[in-house]
């Protein structure tokens, strides 16, 4: 593992759950939150702003959705690592963010849980080294 904190762009419209995203990710020490995104568009900007190693997108983003935003962001940068979140419980939205090239995948849920930091290490460290996410 690198010895610099993870850079992290949470990308989410609730500002309470964004804002315990960013406690949560912040008080580990190993993560830092660059910036956050409260729709699609902005997320696109500010990923190229700000070059995060995680792009944390939500799938429900006003105006530009995450899928969109993730299609975007890949047409700007191919190998940037975008994990997609969703209360859905429906493959198709699991498709569909695959399709758009995000690299990992977490129910909402993990959000609020203290092993947010963890998953995200998981995944990145998954993504880096090219193992694919379980189907």
């Amino acid at each position: 593992m690198r010895d610099s904190p993870l850079r992290i762009l949470i990308c989410e419209d609730d500002e309470r759950l964004a804002a315990l995203v960013a406690e949560t990710l912040d008080a580990d020490g190993r993560f830092v939150v660059v910036a956050r995104a409260t729709d699609g568009d902005e997320a696109v900007q500010l990923t190229k702003e700000h070059g995060p190693d995680v792009v944390l997108m939500d799938i429900g983003m006003p105006g530009r959705d995450g899928i969109d935003a993730t299609h975007a962001i890949h047409e700007h940068d191919a190998a940037q690592h975008v994990v997609i979140y969703t209360g859905s419980d429906e493959y198709e939205d699991v498709a569909r963010a695959d399709a758009a090239g995000a690299a990992g995948f977490l129910h909402k849920e993990a959000l609020t849980s203290p092993d947010l930091p963890g998953a995200i290490l998981v995944l990145h460290r998954n993504y880096r080294a090219g193992v694919p996410d379980p189907e």
